[in-house]
């Protein structure tokens, strides 16, 4: 069933198709594609050197550089097949997580199904042009059952799943699921085990303490075993827009409004369109949007709820029941953004953005009770009409999700995804003709990176601070749609090293140093820009361009030769009779390492953003190499982690033995 689902929701996926819109090809699969290319090389994409002036892409984390599935699928699967099973795979491992951690809550086969249906397909399918949401849900109910399953039976092998678990959520890259999986296990294992029923409650104090203090080493050992993706971001947070609350990270973006909790009883209502939302959003407030703030769970399984809650012959405790009943209000209160001016200034509330999303908490806990209230209906229906209600209730519910999932949404299936032919695009085989690497400015966020582009403005939600700070970024607005730049974008565009400018309409000509180099319909790129194959892009290449490496200033010399340009490593001769700055109009990170004729160099900040090496007269080879330390000592603290949790399996093994003899 949990395959079958997938194949009703996402048609397309299954036969060769894809989704566009959202954020899906302005910033998923631009990273994905950059990784792909990165393993078929056969490294791993430390530092992107195609958005912006590069960043830190296995810091920005979203890409899941250590994430094992991604490794797998995208080493050996083309970019579309693989983005396409990463979605179908783990909206069938969420049903199943959700599954067994309902069973494991008490209810029997049917009702934890009904309730695995709810979770997955009441909050993720809207967010389906956010990859994170279910890559990193699936996990949530899956650490739940570890840590429930090693409450209730004391077996370790429950409690040495549950790192493994919490790390691969990590490692997934988005940490908010990861952020609110623990919450969630810092609310439940305390009162599950000083205030759950059988079995838990008949466990020893002494043992209940030892129990809550094991899950405490776990859920730290986790953060051990992931350093080596915890590290670099933690690095790249201390240097980015996201260390402090500013109008480019507000914590309170994407909130619920209160009055749009009326989506939960008439969907019919609500869903009509984005325009809805906005008209009870409070306009003092940060943005918001239908898909960050939906919150429905179906009207059934809603029904199905309040009976759940009450019904003294479910088969889930009743202490279970109102635990989540208070994690359900919790959640919705939350997910309003009431508490911000509360939690805006402690340590990871302060980071993460999206009210909205804790929304994920209230529908696991409406899914354990709507199951209960199913089981609680089938027992008043014996036979035949038990049956039918089973086909009924499963039935209804399907559709009712399924029809809401087709309306909320930022994104839309296509037969043909436009990742599949890259290859094919004339912009990417016009760049590769190309002498010198391009860096363009362009409408698409990071989309031209996909067919190899250098591109601008730079879209991250994790990024350096520089490419935030007013000063350095480019000046407003953007010259696009028949619109010239001004003398002083020229000389940032300049300074910064763009040499083309890809638009989507006509610029005029006179007057400003361009020409253009083509004209043309992009396969590739048409679509996620929703632009009919009529419809060209038109490529200006701008007469003076630093390019990637120049000379600061000076006397006229001969112009570097850039010999190597790779993501992780540069390497330029040049010629001078006098010493000079060398620049390389690349973001300046810690990482980055110069040697000049094979010695070690200090390298220089040149106008607060770029690389830079001062050079003496003559002859020079400079070499650029990128050696993250946050990533090795990231390895050893994983590694030791690693050894840790191994030592803790064989010891594990060994005391199951001892008592099994």
């Amino acid at each position: 069933m949990a395959t079958a689902l997938t194949g009703l929701f996402w048609p397309t996926l299954w036969t060769g198709g894809g989704l566009v819109g959202g954020d899906i090809y302005y910033y998923f699969l631009p990273q994905k594609s950059f990784f792909a290319d990165s393993l078929a090389r056969g490294e791993l994409p430390l530092w992107n050197n195609l958005v912006g002036n590069g960043y830190p892409q296995l810091a920005e984390s979203q890409t899941g550089v250590f994430y094992p599935p991604f490794l797998l699928l995208y080493r050996f699967c083309d970019l579309g097949t693989a983005f396409n099973l990463t979605i179908l795979g783990h909206y069938v491992l969420a049903f199943i997580a959700a599954w067994l951690y309902l069973r494991r809550m008490g209810l029997r086969d049917l009702p934890a199904t009904f309730g695995a249906l709810v979770y997955t397909y009441s909050w993720f399918p809207p967010r389906v042009s956010l990859e994170w949401a279910i890559v990193g849900g699936s996990w949530l109910p899956l650490a739940l059952w570890c840590a429930e399953s090693y409450l209730q039976t004391g077996r370790r092998r429950f409690l040495l799943a549950l790192p493994l678990v919490l790390t691969l959520q990590l490692l997934a890259g988005h940490f908010l699921m990861a952020f609110l999986t623990q919450l969630c296990l810092l609310v439940t294992v305390p009162v599950r085990l000083w205030w759950g029923s059988e079995p838990v409650a008949e466990v020893s104090t002494r043992e209940k303490t030892s129990r809550g203090i094991w899950v405490g080493a776990m859920l730290g050992l986790a953060f051990v075993l992931a350093a080596m993706q915890l590290l670099p971001t933690w690095e790249l947070k201390q240097a980015s827009q996201r260390l402090q609350v500013t109008a480019e990270h507000d914590p309170g973006y994407g909130y619920l409004p209160w009055g749009y909790l009326a989506q939960v009883v008439q969907p019919w209502k609500w869903y009509a369109g984005d325009q809805m939302i906005q008209s009870v959003a409070d306009p003092a407030r940060p943005r918001t949007n239908w898909v960050e703030a939906h919150l429905y769970f179906g009207l059934l399984p809603l029904l199905l709820a309040v009976p759940g809650l009450w019904d003294r012959q479910s088969t889930v405790s009743a202490r279970a029941r109102w635990l989540w009943s208070g994690m359900i209000v919790g959640a919705v209160i939350y997910a309003t953004g009431a508490l911000l001016p509360l939690t805006n200034h402690l340590p990871g509330f302060s980071f993460f953005e999206g009210p909205g999303r804790y929304g994920v908490i209230a529908t696991l806990g409406v899914a354990l009770l709507a199951g209960s209230g199913f089981a609680a209906v089938s027992r008043c229906l014996p036979g035949l009409a038990g049956l039918a209600w089973i086909v009924v209730a499963f039935g209804v519910t399907v559709g009712d999700l399924w029809w809401v999932s087709q309306r909320v949404t930022h994104a839309f299936p296509v037969e043909q995804s436009p990742v599949s032919l890259r290859d094919r695009s004339p912009i990417r085989q016009f760049l590769e003709q190309q002498a010198e690497p391009t860096r363009m400015l362009n409408e698409g966020k990071n989309l031209p990176s996909m067919v190899g582009a250098g591109t601008y403005p730079v879209y991250l939600g994790l990024g350096p601070a520089a490419y935030f700070d007013p000063e350095l970024s480019m000046p407003q607005p953007l010259p696009f749609r028949e619109t010239l730049p001004t003398l002083e974008q020229l000389d940032w565009l300049e300074r910064n090293g763009v040499t083309h400018i890809l638009s989507l309409t006509e610029i005029p000509r006179v007057g400003w140093p361009a020409k253009q180099v083509w004209f043309g319909a992009d396969p590739c790129l048409n679509v996620p820009l929703a632009r009919s194959s009529s419809h060209g892009f038109y490529l200006y290449e701008l007469e003076r361009s630093r390019g990637r490496v120049a000379w600061l200033s000076g006397k006229p010399r001969p112009a570097p030769q850039l010999k190597t340009y790779e993501p992780q490593r540069i390497e330029i001769e040049v010629t001078g009779e006098e010493p000079g700055t060398l620049v390389v109009t690349d973001l300046a990170y810690p990482g980055w390492r110069v040697s000049v004729d094979g010695r070690p160099a200090e390298g220089v900040v040149v106008e607060k953003i770029f690389r830079g090496v001062e050079l003496s007269a003559g002859s020079h080879r400079i070499v650029w190499t990128y050696h993250p330390g946050s990533l090795y000592w990231g390895y050893w603290i994983s590694g030791t982690g690693l050894i840790v949790w191994i030592i803790l399996v064989i010891k594990g093994l060994g005391s199951s033995r001892s008592n099994a003899e």
